[in-house]
């Protein structure tokens, strides 16, 4: 049976059709929310103030790169005391510049994980050693790890 619909019957369908938000839209709060945390984490960083930097992070800090250096912290102290291992003149350089990206659909999910989940972003320094986690928390963002790449 084949069918043919009018003018006015396909005029009826779309107007009782919701309408979706395009995708960004759909991202832009959460997008928002983070750029909002980022813009004050980026300024305690460049302006040295290390205290405020380690109220911003999710406790215990993880680093899973597997280095030479374990930059891991279970304290605020601890973080403290390793924040010039973990904020390197790389580091400091991609956070200045703004080097961050958010979860990517089919690359940080595809056969091997990838450095993220969705919902986090990443500073996306160049040496993978020195890429920074951020993970949603309590309706804002935490610096949560430096990732671990199989």
């Amino acid at each position: 049976m084949h069918y043919r619909m009018t003018t006015a019957a396909l005029a009826l369908a779309v107007s009782i059709t919701p309408a979706l938000p395009a995708p960004q839209a759909i991202a832009a709060p959460a997008r928002q929310g983070f750029d909002r945390f980022f813009a004050g984490f980026r300024a305690a960083v460049l302006a040295g103030d290390k205290a405020k930097v380690a109220a911003m992070i999710a406790l215990p800090f993880k680093d899973f790169a597997g280095g030479e250096v374990d930059r891991s912290a279970a304290t605020r102290a601890q973080f403290l005391v390793r924040y010039d291992q973990i904020f390197t003149p790389s580091v400091i350089a991609a956070i200045r510049a703004g080097k961050v990206r958010a979860f990517k659909p089919g690359s940080d999910d595809g056969e091997a994980p990838g450095p993220i989940v969705k919902g986090e972003y990443l500073l996306d320094s160049p040496e993978f050693a020195n890429q920074l986690v951020f993970s949603p928390k309590n309706g804002t963002y935490v610096l949560s790890r430096v990732p671990f790449y199989s």
